[in-house]
Order: C-alpha cells, then structure tokens, then sequence
C-alpha cells in the first residue's frame, strides 16, 4: 500500500479553513470555472469534477467535526496511476493559524508507487493554495 501526504501551515484560523474543507459538495475553492456536479449529500454523497466525459468522481465516506476530518474516495477513473485511492483531509491547529494536511493511501499500478506519490502529492499542494485562498477570502 502506498502513502502520499502533504501538510501546510496557513495564517487562517481552524474554524475557517475547516469551513471549507468540510463541505464537500462546495467546490467554490477550485478555479474559476471548473465544471463541477453534486450528486446528494453527507456520507456517501459524490462530486463529479471536470468536463463531461472526463469527470473524476469522488466520493464522501465521512465527516468527523470533532477532529476535523473528511475521508473521501476516488472509486473508479482514478486520474493518478493506482487501483485503488482513499484520501483524509484534516485541519489542525498550528499556534495562531491551522495546519492543513491532505494525505491518501493507494494501490499502486505495477511499479508506479514513487510516480503516483510524485503526481499526488503535486496536485494536493496546489489544492491546499486553493482550499487556503478560499478560506482567506
């Protein structure tokens, strides 16, 4: 099993950067004109990303307010080399700001393990510039 995790400390109060992070079904954060669909809501709730015919679905598992943590998949049309892709997004607090952490497991394709950790952990440090910005705004 394969690991990936990125973790950044922002000048933004916990309460504000979870504000984003746990709601799922608010992809405000992404880029400007993102195509984006929300099929339900809560656990088990599923967002399509990205032009029709080459949306990525993800889907909610849960949302732990306590800890705030949100634990998503990636059940089919992974867009990084692996099988298999569950991911936690956790906010913590980090002295006067929050720490963001943006980490996943997966099953790597053969021999791709250092690649899809390359490309994972990539797209989840230009995630959390986008997450921090919406939550600055």
């Amino acid at each position: 099993m394969g690991r990936a995790s990125v973790k950044k400390t922002l000048d933004i109060p916990v309460e504000a950067l979870w504000k984003v992070v746990r709601e799922f079904g608010d992809t405000s954060w992404m880029p400007a004109g993102t195509p984006s669909e929300v099929i339900g809501e809560g656990p088990g709730m599923t967002r399509l990303i990205g032009p029709p015919g080459q949306q990525i679905r993800e889907q909610l598992e849960s949302v732990d307010e306590a800890s705030c943590t949100l634990v998503y998949t990636i059940p089919e049309n992974i867009p990084f080399p692996v099988k298999t892709y569950r991911a936690t997004v956790q906010v913590r607090e980090a002295g006067d700001g929050s720490e963001l952490v943006w980490a996943c497991e997966f099953e790597p394709e053969d021999g791709a393990e250092e690649s899809a950790r390359a490309a994972i952990e990539g797209i989840y440090a230009v995630m959390i510039g986008w997450v921090g910005d919406k939550a600055a705004s």
